[in-house]
């Protein structure tokens, strides 16, 4: 992990002394329960589904530093073969890029093996079945909506998995799936016995005495903008995270606290 690299011995051991101290406190003069300044800000990228800003710890003084992450929701349209609808249709896709000002320390490789375990992490986490959303079908069997979510991790100054979280359940909570009408083609007998093509909307039969069997939609269109439309359903039950870290208690050997990170 980057906290783990970028801390010295000499650090790690100060860290270690002041927990163990009564009362324990931070490096930072902060007591255990003390949790650092959280900005949130919503809506940040305009071509974005969904977007949001966090900074964890940005000092009021300077208007500077703490971990900050962006995150962006975008949803494209994706052709579902048969017999995926049930997965494709609800398929999420997560990516994670850490910006090389944000580890100044890692070469390039370690760079890009710190984002891949950051993106198994969100994906893992964020793709379980149980989180799907239930209004991101288009057309059963046929089209729907892949919901693709980045995150940039622009500077970090700990608790880099907590502000990851927070800033995906956000961009997930700001999200808008973009209403669609289903639009089906069918044939009518024209006058003179001369076949036409007329466009009906879906499940709305061109006459009352039609009794065949109505196509089902082969297209869509959007009645809303890319930037309307309904919330993400499900987005009550997004995840956050929490940082728990085993300190080793040097008066009881055989025992170790567990220590609540509050940011």
């Amino acid at each position: 992990m980057a906290a783990a690299t970028s801390v010295s011995k000499s650090e790690r051991a100060y860290i270690q002394l002041s927990l163990h101290a009564d009362p324990p406190v931070r490096a930072d003069g902060r007591s255990l329960q003390d949790y650092r300044t959280i900005f949130l800000e919503t809506g940040v990228a305009p071509l974005a589904n969904g977007s949001a800003r966090v900074n964890l710890g940005k000092s009021p003084q300077e208007g500077g530093g703490g971990t900050e992450v962006l995150a962006a929701v975008k949803l494209e349209v994706e052709d579902i073969e048969n017999g995926e609808a049930q997965i494709r249709s609800q398929a999420i896709e997560q990516r994670e890029d850490s910006s090389p000002s944000a580890y100044p320390q890692l070469s390039s490789n370690s760079l890009d093996d710190l984002s891949y375990d950051y993106t198994t992490i969100l994906h893992q986490t964020l793709s379980h079945p149980s989180l799907h959303p239930s209004n991101l079908g288009i057309l059963p069997r046929k089209k729907a909506w892949l919901l693709n979510l980045d995150i940039t991790v622009l500077s970090d100054a700990g608790n880099i998995y907590d502000v990851m979280f927070m800033a995906a359940r956000a961009a997930l909570w700001d999200t808008k799936v973009p209403r669609t009408r289903g639009v089906q083609y069918a044939r009518v007998k024209a006058p003179k016995n001369e076949d036409s093509m007329a466009v009906e909307e879906d499940g709305v039969p061109t006459s009352g005495f039609d009794t065949r069997q109505i196509p089902s939609a082969t297209d869509f269109e959007l009645p809303d903008y890319w930037d309307e439309g309904e919330i993400l359903a499900g987005r009550d039950m997004w995840p956050v995270c929490i940082t728990l870290n085993i300190v080793n208690l040097p008066t009881l050997p055989a025992t170790a606290s567990l220590i609540f990170e509050f940011c």
